[in-house]
C-alpha cells in the first residue's frame, strides 16, 4: 500500500500533467463529505432527537426557576407599579437576557458550562418577552377581566415574528421552535376569538385544536425544507401536537356525538400507531398507546357498567393485555433496536 508522500506526489504529477484539475479534487472531496453525513443520517435517524443530557435540563429548570422569580416580583409590584414598570420588569427584562445570551454566543470562549448557560437565558427571556407581550395587549384593551382571542392572535404572530428575527442573529433552535410554535399558536386564537361570539359546540373548537396540531406538526417540516441547516428540528412538535389531536378527541367523546368522536379517536390512535412506525419515532408510540389504554378502559365503564364494576374491570384488564402485546410486538418488529455498539458510536 503507497504511504501518504507517494499519494501526494501522485495526485501533484496528476495535476500538473492535466489529467485531473483542482475541481476533481473538490468534487472528490465533496462526494466523500457527503457520504459520511448520509452514513450519519442513516446510523441515527433525524426523526429521534437527541436526548438532552442530565446537566442540559438542569440548566433548562434554572432558566424555568428564574422566570418564577421574575413572575413573583412582577406579582408583588403589580399594584404599586405602573404599566412601564410592568413592561421593564417583564419584555425589558427579556431583552436584558437575550443581550446576554447574544454576547455569550459570539465569545471566542465556548464551553459545555457556557452553552448551557446561553440555553437557560434564552429560554428565560423567551418566557419573559412573552408575559411582556400579554401585558401589553391586555393594557391596551383595557383590562385583564377575560380573555380576547384576536387581539391576543396578532400579539402571538408579533410575538413569533420576533423570535424568528431573534434566531436570525443567535441561531439557535430553542429560539426557532418558539418562534414557530408562537406563530401556529396565532392560528386557533384567531380563530377561537370569530367563534366566541357563536354558539359553536365543543366539537368545533376541538377540530379548530386538531388542525392547529397537525398545522403545528407540519410547520417544523418546511422550515426544516427552507433550511436544510436546521434540518434535525423538523420532528420536535410531533409528540406534543399528537398528543393534543389526540387529546382533543377524547374530550369530545363526552359531548352529544361521543360515539362518532370515539370511532375518530380510535382511527387516530391507529394513525399515529403507523406514523410513528414510519418516523421510527417511540415518542409517537408512547402516545398512541396512552390514549388507546384510556380509551379501552373508557368504552369499558362507559357502555359495559350496567352489567357491573367487576365485568368493567375484566373487560380493561383483557384490553389492556392484549395493547400491550400489540405495543411490544410493534415495538420489535418495526422499530430499529439500539445496539451496545451504536449508543457507544453515538456518545
Amino acid at each position: 500500500m503507497k504511504n501518504k508522500q507517494e499519494l501526494l506526489t501522485e495526485i501533484k504529477e496528476g495535476l500538473n500533467t492535466g489529467v485531473i484539475t483542482e475541481s476533481d479534487i473538490e468534487s472528490f472531496i465533496l462526494h466523500q463529505t457527503q457520504s459520511t453525513v448520509n452514513v450519519s443520517h442513516t446510523e441515527e435517524p433525524i426523526n429521534n432527537p437527541a436526548k438532552l443530557s442530565a446537566v442540559d435540563i438542569m440548566f433548562y429548570v434554572a432558566g424555568i426557576v428564574l422566570f418564577a422569580a421574575i413572575i413573583s416580583i412582577i406579582v408583588q409590584s403589580w399594584n404599586d407599579g405602573n404599566f412601564i414598570v410592568h413592561i421593564l420588569l417583564s419584555a425589558g427584562v427579556g431583552a436584558v437576557l437575550w443581550s446576554i445570551a447574544y454576547y455569550l454566543i459570539n465569545s471566542s470562549s465556548q464551553n459545555d458550562i457556557r452553552k448551557g448557560l446561553i440555553n437557560s437565558l434564552l429560554l428565560t427571556g423567551s418566557l419573559s418577552v412573552v408575559v411582556g407581550g400579554y401585558i401589553i395587549i391586555n393594557e391596551l384593551i383595557g383590562g385583564f377581566g377575560e380573555v380576547n382571542y384576536i387581539e391576543s392572535a396578532i400579539m402571538l404572530l408579533v410575538l413569533g415574528g420576533v423570535h424568528l428575527g431573534f434566531d436570525r442573529l443567535v441561531k439557535k433552535d430553542l429560539i426557532l421552535l418558539m418562534g414557530i410554535l408562537l406563530c401556529v399558536t396565532s392560528f386557533p386564537a384567531l380563530l377561537f376569538g370569530f367563534l366566541e361570539s357563536t354558539d359553536a359546540s365543543m366539537d368545533v373548537w376541538s377540530f379548530v385544536l386538531i388542525i392547529s396540531s397537525v398545522l403545528l406538526a407540519y410547520a417544523t417540516r418546511v422550515v426544516a425544507k427552507i433550511n436544510p441547516e436546521r434540518e434535525k428540528i423538523h420532528s420536535s412538535f410531533d409528540s406534543f401536537a399528537a398528543f393534543l389531536a389526540l387529546a382533543s378527541m377524547y374530550v369530545s367523546s363526552y359531548n352529544d356525538y361521543g360515539i362518532l368522536w370515539l370511532g375518530v379517536l380510535i382511527a387516530g390512535v391507529f394513525g399515529i400507531f403507523y406514523l410513528s412506525i414510519i418516523f421510527q419515532n417511540k415518542h409517537l408510540l408512547g402516545n398512541a398507546s396512552f390514549f388507546l389504554v384510556v380509551t379501552v378502559i373508557t368504552i369499558a365503564f362507559r357502555y359495559f357498567s350496567d352489567y357491573g364494576i367487576t365485568t368493567s374491570l375484566i373487560l380493561s384488564t383483557m384490553g389492556l393485555l392484549g395493547l400491550a402485546t400489540i405495543a411490544s410486538n410493534i415495538n420489535k418488529k418495526y422499530f430499529k433496536q439500539s445496539t451496545p455498539a451504536s449508543i457507544h458510536s453515538g456518545n
